[in-house]
């Protein structure tokens, strides 16, 4: 192969290995961290000791079971008194982060594994937050201050978006564990640009440019997705507010990511730079070496 086109058979495979890293990193992160269950619970964790959101979370599961449940004139006054204090009190239980974690679970499973309880028609159709595990932690604990049976219902839907964000995370299910294809070709290409290329200290040096701007488009993505809030998703305000948390969360959780980018970034562009150094002090001793010999 030529000079003229190694270079450029060099430098277009580092330009089309650039955007496709930054469709993979992304689409890897989502699958780790969203579409599996283990890394949506744990990105969740955050939320989890939130006490604002845990509070406000708390007193709708509470308001459920107290529009569900009718007791008996002898408790009525213990009850309702009961589930006043749950409504505040509800987080500091040893019981809450167990069910905090079954929450997120099954809300996760209603979301992307289609696991759709019988009578919970609007699991197929929007997004959901399934508050049953809260509810009958606060039904057990009422249970146990009056002694009645207190029955419950499996599930306890908030409604977090619409039929439309119901598709966006279809597709999010059905794409994100592909980011394997944009990310094995991302390397075949920058190892094609590698080898392709007369000076590879070159290469380097634009390949840790690229990255750096592309982990600056994801910074400014991130930032203005952040910025977003819930908008769109309608629902319930509970549900919008864990919306909210989430996208924060996720905000937060991939800015290690980038960072993890910008740092690959710096080493390329240092080797690069190394490697262009060498090569141009290296090429005097050549040319005198050269010379020598057609002179002897």
């Amino acid at each position: 192969m030529r000079n003229p086109l190694r270079s450029f058979v060099s430098a277009i495979a580092v330009i089309f290995a650039l955007p496709l890293t930054a469709i993979a990193v992304p689409m890897a992160w989502t699958d780790t961290n969203i579409v599996r269950e283990d890394g949506f619970v744990a990105l969740t964790s955050s939320i989890g000791k939130d006490q604002a959101f845990q509070a406000r979370l708390a007193a709708t599961a509470v308001a459920s079971l107290e529009s569900k449940v009718n007791l008996p004139a002898p408790v009525e006054q213990l009850g309702a008194s009961f589930l006043k204090d749950a409504a505040t009190a509800m987080t500091t239980w040893p019981e809450y982060p167990q069910a905090w974690n079954e929450t997120v679970r099954r809300s996760h499973q209603l979301t992307f594994a289609g696991s759709a309880r019988p009578g919970n028609s609007t699991a197929g159709t929007s997004l959901v937050l399934d508050v049953g595990p809260l509810v009958k932690l606060a039904a057990d604990r009422l249970h146990a201050a009056t002694g009645l049976p207190i029955a419950t219902p499996d599930s306890t839907l908030i409604n977090i978006g619409g039929p439309a964000q119901r598709q966006q995370v279809d597709a999010i299910a059905a794409y994100a564990p592909m980011w394997w294809i944009p990310g094995l070709g991302a390397v075949l290409l920058f190892a094609l640009g590698l080898l392709a290329a007369r000076r590879r200290g070159v290469v380097l040096l634009f390949a840790g440019l690229g990255l750096a701007a592309v982990a600056a488009l994801w910074q400014v993505a991130t930032t203005v997705l952040k910025g977003a809030g819930d908008a769109g998703l309608g629902g319930t305000a509970t549900g919008g507010l864990f919306a909210r948390e989430l996208l924060a969360a996720a905000v937060d959780n991939f800015a290690g990511w980038i960072t993890i980018a910008w740092i690959a970034a710096g080493v390329l562009a240092l080797l690069g730079l190394l490697g262009v150094i060498f090569s141009r002090k290296a090429r005097p001793s050549v040319r005198v070496n050269a010379a020598g010999s057609m002179e002897g």
